[in-house]
């Protein structure tokens, strides 16, 4: 299935190694994505290509309701406008790639990322890092399975405003010199603090600045905003204009900090930029990073209302990226275009090489796939020029016989001109359609007139 990205801006940067959030979710019956389709169940047989639909991305799964969307993200190497991917599926016996589990998605800058989907009432009840680092928070309070509510994306935890809490520790990794905090926020309730109760926060209470970085919720005007702690001043931004009503959706917000200044974005726009040169102060007697409150003891601001998607980068974000991230979250089905699913039953056949003999050569391909039917038919069409796809265009066509099947495939031709480059491709075919190799391959036949002495080969 194709996958473009053409509301991505056409002037907008390139944005390297970004993760996309693709859902996918059944259409019209007999038409179109259906979730039966999958072969190795659940998404064992998922993948995602680039263009040519051979080149791999890595992709992580946040949920998988057959019964409703299924939520992957999946890093292409570059985000442009118009930028076309594949989801692919359907194969048989085949498990899922280990990008699904070892952080590579979020390989481009992440130091922590919490989908917030995980239930507190597990036994061992972890908030999972999708990073390689693996910070994994541990739930606190009185988080039942209740809490775990729909969010954003998947599941969001829904913090009571009096003692629930995500401990996520004290990493290192966590202490960037520059830093991009986000998270989707719902305010429902007042907290425990009037002038801001905390959403996500690293560090407390200690020597001032008291914080080295938060998000929060001011109750009285409803704001969204963030503490930065800064060598020796604390500053505390907060957005324009109020975000948080009694019906308000999830509220996008982002802090960023690159050494020189620091921007608030809401909703995927900058709200407050400031210049300041100062460090962050991680210098307080406790850095653990909380969701949920600040976790300094008898003033511990708690959060009321629902966090999804936390994540902290190593670096200060662009406000194309920020935007990206909205965007491709909040407006799903309008930053991607899903295409109609093409069935994809025929066999797949690539070239491998070719060897020069005394008085032939040997040209080696590999039946990748049989597809769906296994009574497949096979050739290599040869010849002094590459004529792509046309079987007409070709010079020489060399059947294999009999039925082919998956594996190394071999055939010898007969060149009439020593030294002439030669294309050729592999070809195969079933009743549900035909495949080409791509690229093309060349061979020039090296064989001695006089002797029949092979002096090279390719």
């Amino acid at each position: 299935m194709p996958i473009t990205f053409s509301e991505y801006p056409a002037d907008g940067e390139t944005l390297t190694n970004f993760p996309v959030l693709v859902i996918l979710t059944n259409t019209t019956a007999g038409a179109g994505f259906d979730f039966s389709d999958f072969l190795s169940p659940p998404y064992g047989d998922l993948r995602f290509a680039a263009a040519d639909k051979v080149t791999p991305l890595d992709f992580e799964v946040e949920s998988w309701n057959t019964d409703g969307r299924a939520h992957v993200w999946v890093r292409v190497p570059e985000l442009a406008h118009g930028l076309e991917i594949y989801a692919l599926w359907e194969k048989l016996g085949v498990a899922a790639p280990a990008c699904t589990t070892n952080g590579a998605v979020w390989s481009g800058g992440y130091v922590g990322v919490w989908h917030m989907n995980e239930s507190p009432a597990d036994a061992a009840p972890q908030i999972r890092d999708s990073t390689e680092f693996g910070s994994h928070g541990t739930c606190y309070g009185s988080m039942t399975a209740s809490d775990l509510v729909p969010g954003m994306v998947g599941g969001a935890l829904d913090f009571d405003g009096a003692n629930d809490y995500v401990n996520c520790g004290n990493h290192a990794r966590l202490e960037p010199a520059h830093v991009t905090l986000s998270a989707w926020i719902k305010a429902t309730g007042n907290g425990t603090h009037a002038d801001g109760n905390m959403a996500v926060s690293k560090g407390r209470l200690g020597t001032s600045p008291y914080m080295a970085w938060s998000l929060r919720h001011h109750l009285t005007n409803k704001k969204v905003g963030a503490l930065l702690g800064l060598g020796g001043s604390e500053i505390i931004p907060y957005s324009s204009a109020s975000v948080f009503s009694t019906t308000m959706p999830f509220a996008h917000v982002a802090l960023t900090f690159n050494g020189s200044s620091y921007c608030l974005f809401v909703n995927g726009v900058r709200d407050v930029s400031v210049g300041n040169s100062n460090p962050i102060n991680y210098a307080q007697t406790d850095r653990t990073l909380h969701i949920g409150h600040w976790g300094f003891s008898g003033w511990l601001r708690q959060f009321q209302g629902l966090i999804d998607e936390v994540r902290v980068s190593e670096v200060a974000r662009s406000s194309n990226w920020i935007w990206a991230c909205y965007m491709n979250t909040a407006s799903n089905a309008l930053f991607n275009s899903y295409g109609n699913p093409e069935f994809q039953g025929g066999p797949r056949v690539t070239n491998v090489n070719s060897v020069s003999e005394n008085e032939f050569m040997t040209l080696n391909g590999y039946l990748i796939s049989t597809g769906m039917d296994a009574n497949v038919s096979g050739a290599v069409f040869w010849g002094t020029n590459d004529a792509g796809r046309n079987a007409e265009g070709w010079g020489n066509t060399n059947v294999i016989d009999g039925i082919v099947a998956e594996g190394p495939l071999s055939v010898d031709v007969f060149p009439d001109k020593v030294g002439q480059l030669y294309y050729f491709r592999f070809f195969a075919s079933n009743s549900f359609g035909q495949a080409w190799a791509n690229p093309v391959h060349t061979f020039r036949w090296w064989a001695h007139f006089q002797t029949g002495t092979v002096f090279s080969t390719w």
